[in-house]
């Protein structure tokens, strides 16, 4: 006789990506054009910020897309999940590339190396 056990069902929570598929096109072009973009970001640990960028690249950190850009702000390089954008809006300002942003830096090693 086979017994019918259940077992209570262990509750998973996934969060959501809540970006806008238009955030990530917007990101694309404002790094391809070298124009500078104003963003809210909500971070996890400070709350809303507003900050004006030079978008370099979108790497993967902890399986996450994120932006890595020149914070005017902070006057460094900074990663911004792509989850955590509540806005972006694009200036008509370029920028000038840089020469000292190093992309492994900042994204998980695609070798699967411990960083």
């Amino acid at each position: 006789m086979i017994e019918n056990t259940t077992y209570p069902r262990q509750q998973v929570q996934h969060k959501q990506m809540h970006y806008s598929p238009n955030l990530l096109s917007t990101v694309n072009n404002a790094i391809d054009n070298r124009k500078v973009a104003v963003i809210e970001y909500d971070s996890s640990q400070k709350g809303v910020s507003i900050r004006e960028i030079e978008p370099v690249a979108i790497v993967y950190k902890d399986r996450k897309r994120n932006l890595v850009g020149w914070c005017r702000l902070r006057n460094d390089y900074r990663s911004f999940r792509l989850d955590r954008l509540n806005s972006i809006k694009l200036k008509q300002e370029e920028f000038a590339a840089r020469n000292d942003f190093n992309v492994a830096d900042f994204q998980d090693d695609p070798n699967g190396n411990g960083s």
